[in-house]
């Protein structure tokens, strides 16, 4: 799996900047969050608060701290628990897949999220969480930004229940085609 983009870290963040609002209210869709609910305003200030830290933060090492605090601000005043801590084996295995030296960069944060996904690591939020440092990997490397549209939103559902069977690349391959979004650029 290669690199969909090649951006320097200011052009992917400018690239989120450019498109912010889209990229939060994806996330509030795929979170299920409805206009009347009384916890979106909650939540959408928390993932504005998220793209906050990934955009501006560049000097946080990726690493299990770095997913915690993501969480941490993601669940900020939620009636959810947040988790402190990972375990070892957590920690070891997390830190084995961010530093896998053969492998794409967008595909690093693929599998990251996806581990984060299938371990469910979080009593709540590990969608958001597993996607938002995701998103972190993937802005620092400038690879551009992983996003569910409305419209993917029941398949990549479907596709991660499936996943969660099979273990398959399917939602992988899924993932790179139809979740991965950059500039157009000249090429």
């Amino acid at each position: 799996m290669i690199n969909k983009y090649t951006l320097s870290r200011f052009q992917n963040v400018r690239y989120v900047r450019d498109h912010l609002d889209r990229l939060i209210e994806n996330a509030l869709f795929l979170s299920r969050y409805e206009e009347e609910d009384p916890e979106r305003s909650i939540a959408e200030r928390n993932f504005s608060a998220a793209f906050d830290f990934i955009l501006n933060r560049d000097d946080v090492e990726n690493d299990y701290r770095c997913l915690l605090d993501l969480h941490r601000i993601l669940m900020k005043d939620l009636d959810e628990g947040i988790k402190a801590e990972l375990n070892e084996t957590q920690i070891s295995e997390l830190s084995e897949m961010i530093n896998q030296p053969a492998k794409a960069n967008l595909e690093i944060a693929i599998d990251v999220m996806l581990y984060i996904l299938d371990k469910r690591l979080f009593t709540d939020g590990d969608v958001r969480a597993a996607i938002m440092f995701a998103n972190k990997l993937m802005v620092d490397n400038g690879c551009g930004i992983i996003t569910v549209t409305p419209s993917s939103t029941d398949t990549f559902r479907k596709k991660l229940k499936e996943y969660k069977d099979d273990q398959s690349n399917d939602f992988k391959d899924w993932i790179y085609k139809y979740c991965i979004k950059g500039p157009k650029l000249d090429q």
